[in-house]
């Protein structure tokens, strides 16, 4: 499957399907050749050869019949998460913020018109959401995600929207150009974002942008939660003002490091 706005002429196939098999075992969490080959859609010589290979440089290790990623992909993700000043910037804020609210909160970026979570961090009563630490999501679906598009120039916007789209996840998902550019002018107007079950039904959010100079955009941070709780209106003041301050000293964070 091509992904969207990729130029699949000037892909090496073979590196495209060693990727694919990477996925599929990441996905599964452990799998045989024969159920890569299922949900990859090679074929069976195809998956075993990319296989032996990934095990000959100690990417895959095989027990039995079975296949899963080696620890050699825990040095990747720790580089690549201590290379992003924004994940040590936001450590400490992101837990207060957790432990002040009693929600789930999470810490994300952007890269490649996504949304990428570096942190999470659980408060007293969170929900399990499966939304965890290196999470892909599109930004038009979340409080977070609405916070950074709100914050990047209009080219940017359009460009992330070709790409991705504007796919619906809930009946309340904006999946129309123009709603999508009233709520980010509304968002700019109050430097709060909010999500009303647009991404899972009973779960709602509230973000604010991490912002640098100029308004360069390093991330968002969300509090996730039961709709009932987050959108209490007695709450929403302090909801508002927790969130605020996290950012700020995020962003002073981020520009000390």
């Amino acid at each position: 499957m091509t992904t969207p706005g990729t130029d699949s002429d000037h892909r090496v196939q073979a590196v495209v399907k060693t990727l694919d098999v990477l996925e599929a075992l990441w996905r599964s969490g452990g799998a045989g050749v024969t159920e890569l080959t299922d949900r990859t859609g090679l074929p069976k010589s195809t998956v075993h050869a990319h296989l032996t290979t990934l095990k000959s440089k100690g990417y895959v290790v095989q027990d039995g019949d079975e296949y899963r990623l080696s620890f050699r992909f825990l040095t990747f993700g720790e580089h690549v998460k201590h290379a992003e000043p924004l994940y040590e910037a936001s450590e400490t804020p992101i837990a207060d913020l957790a432990d002040r609210t009693g929600e789930r909160v999470l810490c994300s970026t952007e890269q490649n018109g996504l949304g990428t979570v570096l942190r999470a961090s659980d408060g007293p009563r969170s929900v399990t959401t499966g939304i965890d630490v290196g999470t892909h999501t599109y930004l038009h679906s979340s409080s977070g995600g609405k916070a950074m598009l709100a914050y990047f120039d209009e080219e940017k916007v359009d460009r992330i929207v070709d790409r991705w789209g504007l796919p619906g996840f809930t009946e309340n998902t904006l999946t129309d150009r123009e709603s999508l550019a009233a709520e980010l002018e509304t968002i700019r107007e109050e430097g709060i974002a909010y999500s009303h079950e647009e991404y899972m039904p009973g779960l709602s959010g509230i973000g604010a942008p991490i912002l640098g100079d100029d308004d360069v955009v390093y991330g968002a941070i969300t509090v996730f939660g039961p709709t009932h709780r987050l959108e209490n209106e007695r709450d929403v003041s302090d909801l508002q003002n927790h969130l605020l301050s996290a950012t700020n000293t995020i962003e002073v964070n981020v520009m000390l490091s």
